[in-house]
């Protein structure tokens, strides 16, 4: 008995928080269950719309049956695309920021001494945007040094993301000026236009020209190699990341992606941007095969290995993380110079996946990608 009532207050308690993160209009409802192959609680409910939608407690995010695919397809981005046929079902109060199933940046809620950064802001395009600034320990003033963008998911904060992918210490070791940027409000929510205009794309942020903005402020602050300016990011971060590789090639030397993907339509670059991408088998949000407007990890890695000259059959090897088995990808060209590198992780999930491939985690990885390339090709002694 004592077992019994602590389960049925856990019940109400959970269906009061799905209840709460959604002003949706349904006409029939189910109860929760408890998915053994997941770990986790799920709510199914039918809507008025005539589809089937799924809460999963973990992802704390709901899920619509695709019929066409017979799979389950996140609703994360229905308020940052239209195509969605149940968007048109959703009542005016779908706007109001209090709504959090949108917010799929796996730092939410997380924070982090932020006392060694500076807050900066700037005018652009009407609005105030903000940026976290973080000026690393090694830094003299006397010779120049690589710029970094990293960019939070959708949803997310500059401050929660710097928490859980916090490359202050790599700055530090490495010598770059660290930046991460916070994404303006769409629907209530932070996020990254990373798409151009018409279509569907329902965003009219102008975050180019807030990246060149924040390249012109800080280059006329501080000693920048403006041949060595580097932008990755998580989610739709890494979505912004391959939209600032074909839209400003003549500026970003490099990118990174980590549980992101490349939308379909994104800008062909007009110079070759060296490409590092990590992707986790079980990302329920963001699909390692594509899908919904996003291009597939093997799609994104074939073309961008074609845009930079690489060949398109890439070397594998096997590695391992902890209990994980990652498969590393390198796409080359003929003179050896690698300019796609995928790390496929199998099991990994939608956030910044915490690796450690012989010592080096995803941050490591990353700056030691990038450390080979600037705007004129490979450096030779990185």
């Amino acid at each position: 008995m004592r077992f019994f009532v602590p389960l049925i207050f856990l019940s109400l308690f959970k269906l009061s928080a799905a209840e709460s993160t959604s002003s949706w209009n349904w006409h029939q409802q189910f109860p929760w269950v408890y998915s053994e192959a997941e770990s986790d609680w799920q709510y199914w409910r039918a809507g008025a719309d005539g589809q089937f939608y799924l809460w999963k407690d973990k992802d704390q995010t709901w899920y619509r049956f695709d019929t066409t695919k017979s799979t389950w397809v996140s609703t994360i981005w229905d308020s940052y695309f239209s195509s969605s046929d149940s968007s048109s079902d959703k009542d005016d109060s779908s706007k109001d920021s209090s709504w959090s199933w949108t917010d799929k940046d796996s730092s939410k809620g997380q924070t982090s001494d932020t006392s060694d950064t500076l807050s900066l802001s700037l005018s652009h395009d009407g609005l105030t945007r903000e940026y976290l600034l973080y000026v690393p320990t090694s830094y003299t003033g006397n010779t120049q040094v690589p710029l970094l963008f990293n960019f939070h998911g959708y949803g997310g904060t500059s401050s929660g993301h710097l928490s859980s992918a916090d490359m202050r210490s790599l700055a530090d070791k490495e010598n770059f000026i660290l930046v991460y940027p916070q994404g303006s409000l769409i629907s209530g929510s932070p996020h990254w236009n990373s798409s151009l205009p018409g279509g569907d794309n329902k965003s009219t942020a102008d975050d180019i020209g807030f990246v060149d903005a924040m390249i012109s402020s800080l280059s006329s602050t501080y000693q920048i190699d403006a041949t060595r300016i580097y932008a990755c990011g998580y989610s739709n971060g890494g979505m912004m990341s391959y939209f600032l590789a074909g839209s400003m090639s003549d500026k970003i030397a490099a990118i990174g992606s980590m549980s992101g993907t490349m939308l379909e339509g994104n800008p062909t670059p007009a110079n070759p941007v060296a490409m590092i991408n990590i992707h986790g088998t079980n990302d329920s949000v963001l699909s390692y095969s594509g899908g919904d407007g996003s291009t597939s990890t093997a799609n994104t890695l074939s073309y961008w290995a074609e845009q930079n000259g690489a060949s398109t059959i890439p070397v594998v090897s096997t590695l391992i993380s902890g209990s994980s088995s990652v498969e590393k990808s390198v796409y080359a060209d003929n003179n050896g110079t690698v300019w796609v590198e995928h790390y496929k992780v199998n099991g990994g999930g939608h956030v910044w996946i915490d690796l450690d491939i012989n010592g080096s985690n995803a941050n490591q990885l990353i700056w030691d990608f990038f450390k080979k390339h600037d705007l004129n090709g490979p450096i030779t002694n990185p």
